[in-house]
């Protein structure tokens, strides 16, 4: 029979202590000053509130105790937040941007080569509805009513929005080609709200965050949203009301400079786990009818890629790629 000495046991032990703290999944980097997110929308926009959403929860559960801010950097379709945090700020570990669908399809409808490959995701964290809104005193009950209209009237239906070629747009650009009617989109400098809640546009599409208030005022109706809406469910989705076109999804999530360690990616993805699973976070979710998913790290970057491929395709058969189309103010 084989027999170790007390000793042996003693070294042994020390060895696999020593083994177990080498192995450990442990973060090997940690912030070592505050960490900024940036939002490339301005402070009313549903991205800053899930912005905003994600700062309270880190706050709230001291998850960064080296500080933690949130600013709002505008301009060039979010170009300008890419290019300083991808491109002033490559390789800085203590910069995150807010992540959503523009990021990827912006850079492709402005051919600039500050886009996707520049970053490296950290995750998505919720996916947001898509609701067709009305004036609260318009004559569309449905969606059909909209596309008779639409039909009766070629180009005269105003849809209107934020900057052409977001989701919104390209989602009404779908719907219009399924049920063949011409409609007119126009861009505005505030998303397009003050026309809708004026009256001076059809309808819009937009997050639940941005339309909740004026809707539970009656100043608003929604006639139809991308999915079910908890807080609303006898509104029908774009099928139930007969339609099947594309919806592509709103996400929001994280991402940062390319240029950073595993580690980081990973600090970052455990710190939005304990973000997603906090009780503000999960307040803001229910408050907005947002639907929480997670992808992170290298799944999230494959998903982004072919995110890339999808939208250049659509925008090339849409003839979107290249063409401006300015803001009403």
């Amino acid at each position: 029979m084989f027999k170790m000495s007390q000793k042996t046991i003693v070294c042994g032990a020390a060895s696999l202590a020593v083994f177990a703290l080498a192995s450990a999944p442990a973060f090997a980097w940690k912030p070592s000053k505050e960490v900024e997110l940036i939002a490339h929308v301005k402070t009313s926009s549903s991205t800053y509130a899930f912005a905003s959403a994600v700062l309270a929860a880190i706050k709230d559960e001291k998850l960064l105790p080296m500080g933690v801010s949130l600013r709002s950097i505008r301009g060039a379709r979010g170009g300008k937040a890419r290019a300083f945090v991808g491109v002033k700020n490559k390789g800085n570990p203590h910069m995150m941007q807010a992540l959503t669908p523009s990021q990827i399809n912006n850079p492709i409808l402005s051919k600039s080569k500050v886009d996707y490959k520049l970053f490296r995701g950290v995750a998505m964290m919720v996916v947001t509805p898509l609701n067709i809104t009305v004036p609260g005193k318009s004559p569309y009950k449905t969606m059909n009513d909209i596309v008779a209209d639409a039909k009766k009237r070629p180009g005269k239906v105003i849809h209107g929005g934020g900057a052409f070629g977001n989701v919104a747009s390209l989602v009404g650009e779908l719907w219009a080609r399924e049920a063949g009617f011409k409609q007119t989109y126009v861009a505005y400098e505030k998303q397009g709200m003050l026309e809708l809640l004026g009256a001076h546009i059809a309808y819009g599409m937009h997050n639940p965050s941005q339309i909740d208030k004026y809707v539970k005022a009656g100043k608003l109706r929604i006639i139809a949203a991308s999915e079910k809406l908890g807080a609303y469910p006898k509104i029908p989705t774009f099928k139930e009301s007969g339609y099947n076109f594309p919806v592509l999804k709103q996400y929001r999530g994280w991402w940062l400079s390319r240029d950073v360690s595993d580690d980081v990616i990973n600090f970052y993805v455990g710190i939005m786990d304990k973000v997603r699973k906090s009780a503000s976070f999960k307040k803001y979710e229910k408050k907005y009818n947002m639907t929480s998913t997670w992808v992170t790290g290298k799944a999230l970057d494959k998903m982004l890629a072919e995110e890339y491929k999808n939208y250049y395709k659509l925008d090339t058969e849409l003839d979107l790629i290249g063409k401006k189309k300015k803001k009403k103010k």
